[in-house]
């Protein structure tokens, strides 16, 4: 079964693992992704494309509810700096210890100006290195 935190990844932006969900965790993802669109106002069209990866000229809005899903999953603090331990132990339940930590080593040092921009380039990170998970 899929962790929560593959799921909040697959959800909020990619297509990215194929994901073997409960119906619980599946409306928890909803909801918060729910939650983030309304305080961002972030649309369903921009949120969608980033569901299948697509994160070319992505708004301010779309960002701020990356920020915002990141940080209810608890991927990010509010200032959007990763928090290594829970992503670690999110995606080791679901890949392995060893390249969970790989993966958040290549992704951890997510520098932007703003809490919107640290957790879309951890976004960003996660789609140019999720390949790595896999083999």
């Amino acid at each position: 079964m899929k962790t929560f935190g593959t799921l909040v990844i697959a959800s909020a932006l990619i297509a990215c693992a194929v994901a073997l969900i409960t119906d619980e965790q599946r409306e928890a993802a909803r909801q918060l992704a729910g939650k983030c669109m309304q305080q961002t106002g972030a649309s369903e069209e921009e949120v969608n494309r980033l569901r299948s990866g697509d994160t070319e000229n992505t708004d301010r809005d779309t960002r701020c509810f990356v920020q915002c899903f990141f940080h209810g999953a608890g991927f990010v603090d509010a200032d959007g700096n990763v928090q290594k331990a829970e992503l670690t132990e999110k995606l080791a339940s679901e890949y392995g210890q060893e390249k969970a930590e790989e993966m958040v080593a290549r992704c951890g040092d997510n520098a932007g100006p703003d809490a919107c921009e640290r957790s879309f380039r951890l976004l960003e990170c996660y789609l140019a290195n999720r390949a790595t998970l896999m083999f």
